[in-house]
């Protein structure tokens, strides 16, 4: 739980700092952290497209859970900090080459 706490703090930090258009939505007893990425402009579809193709992130589609998450992407921050930092900085570049 501390290392999972950790991550989400990262992913928070991260998000604020670096992606704040990105909107992360608190924890309910998981460890897939919800980010709203409706700033993109982009249907559920493309939104997936983008995260698969473009930035490489093979990322749980909100969209999965009703229509009401369509601009959601889920985070899995049950992994290393390592592969959290490397997916977060592939995510930033390719959103700041948009």
């Amino acid at each position: 739980l501390v290392y999972l706490r950790g991550n989400l703090k990262y992913l928070k930090e991260f998000l604020d700092e670096k992606l704040p258009s990105f909107k992360l939505y608190p924890l309910e007893g998981t460890y897939l952290a919800w980010v709203d990425c409706s700033s993109l402009g982009m249907n559920y579809e493309e939104l997936n497209d983008f995260m698969l193709k473009k930035v490489k992130l093979w990322l749980s589609e909100g969209i999965q859970f009703g229509t009401g998450g369509s601009m959601f992407m889920r985070i899995n921050i049950a992994c290393p900090r390592s592969i959290l930092e490397k997916a977060l900085e592939s995510l930033e570049k390719v959103v700041n080459e948009l």
